[in-house]
């Protein structure tokens, strides 16, 4: 059975973020299209003026280890640009998706 995870990054603070994303977001997008499928929604976090700092996707997968193995993968993560990972199970409630599985 699939389950829903949410992965939260937030990037490195020591001003090479920008640059690294800029680097590395052709690879980046390149990578994640083969997880298209189970990728039900991504994109950055902002900061207050709007510039990426951070990132957000619910990933449908068998198990953390699999979302983990993608996300080490990634080419962002590859060139150092997140300083902190966190991934949790995810129950999508409101405005649920109508194919998920009923709650």
């Amino acid at each position: 059975m699939m389950t829903l995870y949410m992965v939260y990054r937030i990037d490195r603070d020591d001003g090479r973020a920008a640059a690294i994303r800029e680097a590395t977001r052709p690879a980046h997008r390149a990578y994640m299209d083969q997880f298209a499928a189970r990728v039900r929604l991504g994109g950055p976090v902002l900061d207050a003026v709007g510039n990426a700092c951070g990132g957000l996707m619910l990933i449908e997968a068998e198990d953390e280890a699999s979302v983990r193995a993608m996300v080490a993968d990634d080419p962002f993560e590859l060139a150092g640009l997140s300083a902190r990972i966190d991934i949790y199970p995810f129950r999508w409630q409101t405005k649920r998706p109508a194919d998920l599985p009923p709650l």
